[in-house]
This record gives structure tokens, sequence and C-alpha cells, in this order.
């Protein structure tokens, strides 16, 4: 049995989208369930989701109310609760085509395989602004746009880097998800940013070292909603703030608990040199293209300063980055935690 496993905050209009496409699979109604891992929504995501059981009532769907904050929370109660063996984590703003179930189920089918990711396409509300382009990157098989979540690796069946398994299309055997300990901390409110991890990057990377088979299923198709909000230069800069808070854990965990030494004069003439950059920039008439990419840089940056000086105020920090597994998907009540 596959489990289909959402978690969803405040977006019961596209939840509704998510779950009619997967009601519509060309795939036995006894061999998968869809698990709804509600992560405290205010909105009418309950509502939405009984109204489902009730118009889909020979599908088995589940709805689960999980508070505890964050996508690490969602995935780890969803995973505990599932009875498939196969689990398919999800976002909830993807439609699946028709024959998505059956091209996992196949793929599983080896078994050597131990992860599997598919064509993940978008679904722009508007017509994407031209610099978008910009951030699309060229691959031997095909193309790719992490700020998004886009990624079309062409027709074929591939074996590919596990890390091109992306977390709104990533399905992976149960065993293998309990072996290789399960998920990071995701998507953290905005509050409580330095709680953030590398989410499936940091599972994905230790099943490379562990040897696991990933492959890329081009049948495995699902649609990425792509609103407005997200093309444009405001959400790329939090998108790339976020990607350094990333990073940021990523490094100390490998480093294993060390810090970069950097001093405020550093940290100062390092901002003085983006500044500097900048208007280097602007006297030579650089290009839209070179001002993005170096005002999305210094989000980063800020990204990486912001979590690498949180841990540096709170040591305690580092045992949430260090823990071995974050199966007990509870934030920490340390100081600042607001």
């Amino acid at each position: 049995m596959i489990s289909v496993i959402i978690p969803t905050v405040n977006r019961a209009s596209l939840l509704k989208l998510a779950i009619n496409s997967f009601c519509s699979q060309n795939f036995p109604l006894d061999s998968f369930e869809i698990v709804i891992v509600d992560n405290g929504s205010t909105d009418n995501t309950k509502d939405v989701t009984e109204a489902a059981i009730a118009q889909y009532s020979s599908q088995k769907i589940r709805y689960i109310y999980e508070p505890e904050p964050g996508l690490l929370s969602g995935r780890h109660r969803g995973a505990l609760e599932a009875k498939g063996e196969i689990l398919t984590f999800v976002d909830d703003d993807i439609e699946a085509d028709p024959n998505w179930l059956q091209a996992i189920q196949e793929s599983f089918d080896d078994p050597s395989v131990q992860l599997v990711g598919g064509r993940n396409l978008p679904n722009y509300e508007i017509e994407p602004p031209q610099w978008l382009e910009w951030f699309w990157l060229e691959h031997p098989y095909g193309r790719f746009c992490c700020e998004l979540s886009l990624l079309d690796f062409g027709n074929q069946v591939r074996e590919i880097d596990a890390n091109y398994v992306w977390g709104l299309n990533f399905s992976i055997r149960k065993s293998a998800l309990f072996e290789l300990g399960g998920f990071h901390p995701d998507c953290i409110p905005k509050d409580l940013q330095y709680f953030q991890g590398d989410g499936e990057s940091g599972l994905t990377f230790k099943a490379n070292l562990k040897g696991y088979k990933a492959i890329y299923q081009p049948n495995a198709l699902v649609f990425h909603c792509v609103s407005k909000v997200r093309m444009t230069p405001e959400y790329f800069d939090k998108r790339y703030f976020y990607q350094g808070v990333c990073n940021s854990y990523s490094e100390i965990r490998e480093q294993k608990g060390q810090l970069k030494q950097v001093t405020l004069i550093e940290h100062l003439k390092v901002q003085l040199r983006s500044i500097r950059d900048l208007v280097r920039q602007i006297i030579k008439r650089k290009t839209e293209k070179d001002l993005l990419k170096a005002r999305f840089n210094r989000a980063y940056l800020e990204g990486y300063q912001f979590h690498q000086n949180a841990v540096r105020k709170n040591p305690a920090l580092l045992d949430w980055i260090l823990k071995d597994d974050y199966w007990d998907y509870k934030l920490p009540d340390i100081q600042g935690r607001s």
C-alpha cells in the first residue's frame, strides 16, 4: 500500500484541488490511502477534508490534527500514522497526474529502489516574468528551478542523485525512512526561524552516503501551483534567506557543532563589501540579471549569518541542531522561543 501524506496549514482552497487529483488516480482504491495532517490551520481546512471524505466515501482518507508548528511535525506524524509500506510525501499546492501513483508503484516494484522522485512542472497563476528564466539551471538530463521546486529531467526513467528527490513529490520506502532517521526540521514559522533545518536534504544526503538507489520517474508527474506572489523579487528574498539558514544548519551538523569564528568587525566588513559591490554594479550599469542575483545573494548571506548568530547567542540551539533524529517532532522549550 502507498500512503499519500499531505501536511497542510491554512491553504484549504489549494488542498481541495490536491485531494481531488489524488482521488482521481488510475490506481486501485484498496492500494493507497490519503493522510491529511493539519498543522494547526485556522481556516476551513478541516471542513474541506471532511467534505472530501464524504464526497469520496470509497476512498481511504484520514484527517489528523497536529498543532506542533513546522513541516517536520506534519511529515513525522503522518509517517507514524501511515499504514503503507511506501510513503509519498507531497505539498498541499500540487495536483497529480492521473497516472502518478501507478508510476510510483511500478518504480518500487524493483526491490533495489528506495526513493522515487518525479517530474515537477509549473502551474503558473499568471504569465511568469521574463527574469524567472534566469533561475532555471541546466542539467545533463534536463533542467530545474530550485527556488520554485520545479524539475524536468525528460521522458526516461533514470537513476539519480537522491538530492533530486524533492519534498513536493517525495516517495520512500517506510523502512528506509526510519533507517535514515527521518526528516530534519523544515518550513518553520518566521518567528521560530532559528529552529529551521535542511528538511529532506539532510535525509537524501544520508541516503547517498548509504548508497540507496533513487529513481527519477517521469510519469510520477505533478503540477506545482506557482502563485503570482512567488514570482516576485520579494518572495525570492525570503527564499534565499531561508536557504542561508538551511545551509548554516547543514554546515554545523557536518562540522559536529563547530561554528565559524566571525568577529563583529569581520561581519561589518562583509556587509560593507556587499554594499560596495552593489554600488559598483549600478555604476557599471550591470544588467537586471546581475542586480537580482546580487540582491538574492545578500539575502542568502543574511539568512546564513542570522542562524550562525542565533546559535552563538544561545548555545542550547546546538542540542537541537545535533539531534540524532527528530521523531519526537517537538520544538525545544529554550530561551528565545516565543
